[in-house]
């Protein structure tokens, strides 16, 4: 309303401005148009000033008072009249002196306000031989530039209060869906984040604002279930090693037992314990690369040396399953990635590979160039995975069917993990199965 008051009085400021000057414009532009009448009719025979036009002294109009007059009168330079209208009587128009150039004033004439020139009257030779001055009233001209002032002056409180109730009523509808964003907003907590804010009717910047907020409670409640079922299934992942070390050791204390026996069960033990080491450590190391304090040191790297040590560190799974490594790659090939992420990558992924094929079948391991990406596939032939199943392989704790995992050790963590650091260094993964052509996973590198 400030900034409306201030904009409201400077237009209003230059609506009078305005008018005040078209007015007075009139008005001398009245006055140059009587002097250079007047100035016409006079002219100068040896130093004597004859008035030619006798018909311009005796007008109706220099001859009243009341209505509409014009007030001539002429001076020579020490201020004696040499000539006035009849209707000046016994008042006079004030000569300015040291004024040789054409002015305008304004003046008192009779107790009247007046619009007054002053002229120089110039003779052939181009010397000043007198002055004329010439007067027109101000009370017309001064009632309208009052009455335009009364009338801006008693419409700028109307004016401000007539927009203060219209601006009010609108952004009182406005805010309205604001205030149900609001409360809507404060009712939601952690245990109902399944709430929504309601979509008001026209798609507008509210709209908009209401459909960002939406989209962010939905990854808020999408976070929020990701975390407590990582939660529950880390738990449950502790909790059976934890069961079956407990189970053992009560086993072991009921009865005395022969050295041979005892040897068995704590290796076992171990074993188990070995299991729960292995699970917390992919806990923390997905921890530490999600918490995203960990920056990758992205720069040219040689991809079949990490992939050529990967795949030595698993000689003895691959010897045990009698699988065939295919390597189909150039050496020195390189690629723009983190060295020591891609050797978790490249690990976790023949591992997987190694451990899901089918005894004496081969593990095709690929790196080529495609419309300007290099590609690394991984390729095994065990049981397919259903393309449900390939939506949800690389959430944490998630294992496929029990069918295919049954005799499979695994936390669940590996391609959670392998993503994870995917995502970091700005690159891309993708999985596909079928029957006829294994399980693929591709990492693309980008140029």
């Amino acid at each position: 309303m400030a900034v409306t008051a201030l904009f409201t009085s400077i237009l209003f400021f230059v609506i009078y401005s305005i008018v005040f000057n078209t007015v007075y414009n009139h008005l001398d532009e009245d006055l140059e148009a009587e002097t250079s009448e007047v100035t016409n009719s006079i002219i100068f025979i040896k130093d004597e000033m004859i008035f030619t036009n006798e018909y311009e002294w005796t007008e109706k109009e220099h001859g009243q008072v009341e209505v509409n007059p014009t007030f001539i009168q002429v001076v020579d330079s020490n201020e004696n009249i040499i000539r006035k209208t009849n209707n000046l009587r016994d008042s006079s128009l004030t000569f300015h002196r040291g004024i040789f150039k054409k002015q305008f004033y304004d003046l008192n004439v009779a107790g009247s306000s007046v619009r007054q020139i002053q002229a120089p009257i110039f003779s052939d030779d181009g010397k000043i031989k007198a002055f004329i001055l010439i007067a027109i009233p101000l009370e017309e001209s001064a009632i309208v530039l009052s009455n335009l002032k009364t009338v801006l002056f008693v419409s700028f409180p109307v004016v401000l209060l007539l927009l203060f109730s219209v601006s009010r009523a609108i952004a009182g509808r406005i805010i309205s869906p604001v205030n149900n964003i609001i409360k809507t907003a404060e009712k939601i907590t952690r245990e109902n984040l399944n709430e929504r804010i309601a979509y008001p009717p026209r798609k507008d910047e509210l709209f908009v604002l209401t459909d960002t907020i939406n989209n962010l409670l939905d990854r808020l409640q999408e976070t929020v279930l990701r975390e407590k079922q990582f939660t529950a299934d880390a738990s449950h992942e502790l909790r059976t090693p934890i069961s079956i070390i407990k189970g053992t050791l009560e086993v072991l204390i009921r009865k005395e037992r022969n050295t041979e026996q005892y040897k068995e069960k704590i290796k076992y033990v171990i074993g188990e314990v070995d299991r729960m080491a292995e699970l917390v450590e992919q806990l923390l190391s997905l921890a530490r690369y999600e918490s995203g304090k960990i920056k990758p040191m992205i720069g040219d790297i040689k991809l079949p040396s990490i992939i050529d040590m990967a795949i030595a560190r698993f000689e003895k799974n691959i010897s045990a399953k009698k699988v065939k490594v295919v390597k189909e790659y150039v050496d020195g090939t390189t690629v723009i990635a983190d060295a020591s992420m891609m050797e978790i990558i490249i690990e976790n992924l023949i591992s997987n590979s190694v451990k899901y094929s089918f005894e004496e079948s081969k593990v095709y391991i690929k790196l080529f160039p495609d419309n300007g990406k290099t590609i690394l596939s991984i390729t095994n032939y065990g049981k397919p995975i259903s393309q449900e199943q390939l939506t949800n392989i690389f959430d944490r704790f998630y294992r496929v069917d029990t069918s295919r995992t049954s005799d499979i050790a695994g936390s669940g963590l590996g391609l959670a993990i392998v993503k994870r650091l995917i995502e970091l260094q700005n690159l891309s993964i993708k999985a596909e199965s079928s029957k006829q052509k294994g399980t693929t996973f591709s990492v693309i590198f980008t140029s």
